[in-house]
């Protein structure tokens, strides 16, 4: 027999959208029932839909929490960039030779930038275009897995209080996606967190975040 509540409960959640609008209370009961309803082909009443939509609604965080999360994106010092380059190698020993020879060729008193995302198998690598060549000298083409030009990054400098504030990372990258921005990589490192995206998504990106950021005032106690 299917879980109603569960399967309620998985669609809000998978919907940002959604999750969006029962926070800021701009949502009808009924008629979320009914598109949930419609959506799920539930073997249930319509009024079973709404129990559990409330039920839903009853478990949420309070919203001070919301709010202080809010304030916290708006207290942030945002910055960002253009023209930068994405380089994935593969994770071998000769790569991370050459990733500590080009360490010492990037002039970070002039703002120049290296990131270094490392996975399992993987490290990637987001540097400024006008660097490309230096990447080239020191890398093998065999290592070599992918190039992607035109990458842009927004950076966001928190209070220090941002470790104890959950859900801040997720509220920005909810509303990228709401605003059909991809994120490319994300980074969190202490009170900074780091977007790259596609440079042409950049103004639209930063529009988000100043929207976001506004949230908190709105939100009724």
């Amino acid at each position: 027999m299917t879980n109603i509540q569960n399967e309620v409960t998985n669609f809000i959640e998978q919907d940002v959208s959604i999750r969006r609008g029962l926070s800021r209370g701009l949502l009808n009961t009924r008629a979320l029932a009914m598109y949930i309803h419609q959506n799920l082909h539930l073997p249930c009443t319509l009024d079973a839909v709404i129990s559990a939509i409330r039920r839903y609604e009853g478990q949420r965080e309070p919203k001070e929490d919301i709010k202080r999360r809010y304030r916290m994106i708006a207290a942030a010092k945002v910055s960002s960039r253009t023209r930068m380059v994405s380089l994935l190698f593969r994770k071998e020993a000769d790569v991370r030779i050459a990733l500590t020879k080009l360490y010492g060729k990037i002039d970070f008193s002039r703002g120049e930038v290296l990131r270094i995302l490392e996975v399992s198998q993987f490290i990637k690598l987001i540097i400024d275009e006008s660097n490309l060549s230096k990447v080239s000298e020191l890398f093998s083409k065999k290592d070599t897995l992918n190039v992607e030009k035109k990458i842009g990054e927004i950076s966001l400098i928190y209070p220090d209080e941002v470790a104890n504030t959950p859900g801040v990372f997720a509220a920005l990258s909810g509303e990228l996606a709401l605003s059909g921005i991809s994120i490319i990589d994300g980074v969190i490192c202490g009170s900074e967190h780091i977007f790259i995206i596609n440079e042409d998504d950049l103004m639209k990106a930063l529009s988000a975040m100043h929207r976001i950021s506004k949230w908190g005032d709105k939100i009724k106690a």
